[in-house]
């Protein structure tokens, strides 16, 4: 499926929610194709449908994973005695149902651009973009490295050294030969749950950039890239509990850009 990345706007949010609907419409294309592959599945060959196998692991993954848990939560409803009673009838019945909806409910029940890590791609390629000049270069953080314990650390030493496994990995690494950008990027809109545990991984984030800054020289920065309205409204205060403000930075992505250009170039 194609994910579709919109920078048009200098505003990280409003590409990202673009970026979001636009990618959304993508996958629906997709899955409407899926439904039909799934209607026109020759179930004879097969035992079961948990016993499907298929070239195309997504179709793969809707008849013997998805549209079962979805029948499985309301199997009541949908007349089926048992969860373990599902046939091959049930899953070629609810795929019809989705092929002969509107598109109004049919996005819905497409895979969803949140679970695609479209926001950090579009933050990623905005840094690029107005970057590019300045010889830097962003890209994702692979392998994957987290701060802490005043150290930049990989997969396994982190998980020897943080037991409770209390905080995120860093998402983008950038560099122009001679410094370091390690960037934390999120998206949060509007409050709730999830926003507020956004909210405490940057303060851990923070944290522990300031842990590492403090015990090592050297040319390594940290950036926690934030957008959206909730937590860009708490971005003041959380620069406010910066000490070591010359290599930590926290902003939206018009902000992070800016400090860029202004501070390590």
């Amino acid at each position: 499926m194609a994910i579709i990345i919109n920078t048009d706007s200098k505003n990280g949010a409003d590409n990202i929610d673009v970026s979001r609907q636009k990618t959304n419409k993508s996958n629906l294309v997709e899955a409407i194709n899926l439904w039909k592959d799934v209607i026109e599945i020759d179930e004879k060959k097969y035992l079961s449908f948990r016993d499907f196998r298929s070239v195309k692991k997504d179709l793969q993954r809707i008849v013997t994973q998805t549209i079962p848990s979805r029948l499985k939560k309301n199997h009541i409803l949908y007349g089926i005695d048992s969860p373990e009673d599902i046939s091959w009838s049930d899953i070629k019945k609810m795929a019809n149902e989705y092929l002969n909806a509107n598109e109004w409910l049919q996005i819905n029940f497409c895979k969803d651009s949140t679970r695609q890590s479209v926001d950090e791609r579009v933050q990623r390629k905005m840094l690029n973009l107005s970057l590019q000049d300045s010889g830097f270069k962003f890209n994702k953080c692979t392998p994957k490295r987290w701060v802490y314990d005043g150290r930049l650390l990989s997969k396994n030493e982190y998980k020897n050294s943080d037991l409770n496994k209390s905080r995120k990995d860093l998402d983008t690494f950038g560099s122009n030969g001679r410094s370091n950008i390690w960037i934390f990027q999120k998206y949060a809109k509007v409050s709730g749950g999830h926003q507020d545990n956004v909210l405490i991984e940057t303060q851990h984030f923070i944290s522990d950039a300031e842990n590492f800054v403090m015990q090592n020289d050297t040319k390594d920065y940290f950036i926690a890239q934030l957008d959206g309205k909730f937590i860009e409204e708490k971005s003041i205060d959380l620069r406010k509990n910066i000490s070591l403000k010359s290599k930590i930075f926290v902003g939206n992505t018009e902000e992070v850009i800016y400090w860029i250009k202004n501070k390590l170039n």
